[in-house]
């Protein structure tokens, strides 16, 4: 399976914690097959750490051991050119783990490493005991987000900054101290956190979600194949009921074929937005292709739900654009339960992680879907059985109507 492929569907959809992490970490260099030595390692805090600040100092020093525990596959990782597989990340957790860390992905597609020591932490802080933890994020790159958890009266700070690799030598910094305005961990099993963020403030947010409990593996590899190509940023298929058996319900076809496009070919459609609004014509065979890969659909009802000029055997196409865009941050789903059928087809239970409400369970859906005999899959059917008041769906534009789109663009 493509991973690499994955994990850009990932940031595409708006993931949170990945996009807070990067605008710590910067731009890093492009790695080189040198080792670093120990004048490299010298002059890594150099310009960066805050020699009045002994908390900083030593965080860092602590950043620039963990990279010596996984350079090997750092180096190996940057010979093959799979520094931003999701197995480079999935080794470098487990190499973390096997020296006592806490360690996850920052994109919380991994399960995370010595568990009980963060579950342990946040028991304590309920409590309103005093205890500290380290906790690492690992990224794309070999680049890891380094946490120093403490808390105090039921109140958690944190010192965070970023280990990353510049001509093969790691460099830490980026450092930050703040404490939690607001903290939980859920049933589920995330631990969401918020760092203030100031009015005007135009970064990223400041809430951050990190899974603590382990999904089962079927149910992450199903969600990397399954839904995660689909998530949540324009369109409604996790938050809305339909079926196969009742023609989709109310689900846009033509968001169906952004989408579709590029799980089918890896690319986005090459039908570009336009600020004044742009019109395409789309031959029928490409349209009808795309969406008949992963849905039981017929032409008609593709026609039915569409503009369709049958004298040129096309479809009217007008992409998204500024005035029919969505807000960045929208969640990601997760797979937490999964079942076969009797029919053979999976029924999937998908949450909605949006860290931005601090909750992992915006929506909550049962998906199904049917796996092909050719390795193919297609979309059956979802129904919501639960969402959070206030923030399910909030999230999601409809595309722009007909009257709409003559009115800005006409």
């Amino acid at each position: 399976m493509n991973y690499s492929f994955i994990s850009t569907l990932i940031k595409s959809a708006g993931l949170l914690l990945s996009c807070c992490i990067l605008s710590l970490t910067g731009c890093t260099g492009t790695p080189s097959e040198n080792s670093f030595d120990d004048s490299a390692r010298a002059d890594v805090s150099e310009g960066s750490a805050d020699a009045s600040d002994p908390s900083e100092t030593a965080l860092y020093s602590s950043c620039l051991e963990i990279a010596d525990s996984f350079q090997d596959i750092y180096e190996q990782a940057s010979q093959s050119d799979t520094l931003d597989s999701l197995e480079t990340q999935e080794a470098i957790v487990s190499r973390l783990g096997e020296k006592g860390y806490c360690a996850s992905d920052a994109d919380n597609q991994i399960n995370m490493v010595n568990a009980e020591k963060l579950e342990d932490f946040l028991t304590a802080a309920g409590s309103g005991k005093e205890s500290e933890i380290s906790v690492l994020l690992v990224m794309e790159g070999g680049n890891i987000v380094c946490y120093d958890f403490e808390t105090h009266n039921g109140s958690i700070s944190a010192q965070r900054c970023t280990l990353y690799w510049e001509n093969a030598a790691p460099k830490a910094g980026y450092y930050e101290a703040f404490t939690a305005e607001e903290w939980s961990y859920t049933q589920s099993g995330y631990f969401f956190f918020d760092q203030y963020r100031m009015p005007g403030y135009d970064g990223p947010p400041g809430e951050i979600g990190i899974r603590v409990k382990p999904l089962d593996p079927d149910c992450r590899e199903y969600n990397r194949k399954y839904v995660l190509p689909i998530g949540y940023n324009r369109n409604n298929v996790l938050i809305s009921d339909w079926s196969e058996s009742d023609g989709f319900g109310s689900l846009n076809f033509y968001d169906l074929y952004d989408l579709m496009y590029r799980m089918k070919y890896g690319t986005e459609a090459p039908y570009p937005y336009a600020y004044t609004g742009a019109e395409y014509e789309i031959p029928a065979a490409e349209f009808d292709s795309v969406l008949q890969s992963f849905m039981n659909i017929s032409t008609d009802t593709i026609r039915s739900r569409t503009v369709y000029y049958p004298e040129r055997d096309t479809y009217q196409y007008r992409p998204r654009g500024l005035e029919d865009a969505e807000y960045p941050y929208s969640p990601y789903p997760e797979v937490t339960a999964c079942e076969t059928l009797a029919d053979g087809t999976l029924k999937l239970t998908v949450q909605a992680v949006q860290t931005t409400k601090l909750t992992d369970q915006a929506v909550i859906s049962e998906l199904i879907v049917r796996p092909l005999p050719d390795g193919n899959f297609q979309y059956v059917s979802n129904h919501v059985t639960g969402t959070t008041e206030g923030i399910s769906g909030t999230w999601f534009t409809p595309r722009l109507t007909e009257e709409e789109w003559n009115y800005r663009y006409q």
